[in-house]
């Protein structure tokens, strides 16, 4: 049976959740980790396959080459309107949320890829914001995976999806901004209001 006050605080957590790129530097322990993922790895996950492999980094000198290539492109590509944000290497823990190639190849198999990993990026990502840390899903590198790959030990038949900085905001953060469900919804066809 519904419950109405686990949707209402789900939809607090929801409302909660942003992008955090600010963190200070005090650690994460291992214990919360493992609970962020294993909220994660409870994802729904296309034939049940569970693809996701989960990467924690905690290496500084691996977290500041994977925030080298991240403020490289973020330079070319924004100049000097890139987010702020703590350099990588200050960052308390870095999740290279990873896959292997689970159903094949291909544009449908990399559907049902991408539709079984990202369901459970989002349950990392609200497991974070519940236990009072801050992420952000990153996926700027992906143009330059194949120098990610030694980075992380990852053999060719896997696949990096996203990398989340992990760590105790630098400040409190209000709710995010959203536009109303009636500006972005629409009843039977496009275009047909709410």
């Amino acid at each position: 049976m519904p419950d109405a006050n686990n949707l209402e605080l789900l939809e607090d957590l929801m409302a909660r959740q942003r992008a955090i790129r600010r963190f200070t530097t005090e650690p994460v322990d291992d214990a919360l980790v493992a609970r962020i993922l294993r909220a994660a790895s409870r994802a729904p996950s296309a034939r049940n396959v569970q693809p996701w492999r989960f990467i924690v980094i905690r290496d500084r000198e691996t977290k500041r080459q994977l925030g080298a290539i991240f403020d490289d492109l973020g330079a070319r590509l924004y100049g000097q309107g890139a987010p702020d944000r703590t350099p990588w290497e200050e960052v308390p823990v870095l999740i290279a949320v990873c896959s292997e190639y689970a159903f094949g190849e291909g544009e449908a198999a990399m559907a049902a890829l991408g539709a079984s990993i990202y369901p459970a990026v989002q349950n990392l990502l609200l497991a974070a914001q519940a236990a009072g840390l801050g992420a952000v899903l990153t996926t700027r590198w992906k143009s330059r995976e194949p120098q990610l790959r030694p980075l992380l030990g990852l053999p060719e038949t896997m696949a990096v999806h996203a990398i989340i900085p992990l760590g105790w905001p630098d400040r409190a953060y209000g709710k995010n901004r959203r536009r109303l469900v009636r500006e972005v919804t629409y009843r039977e066809r496009f275009g047909e209001p709410w």
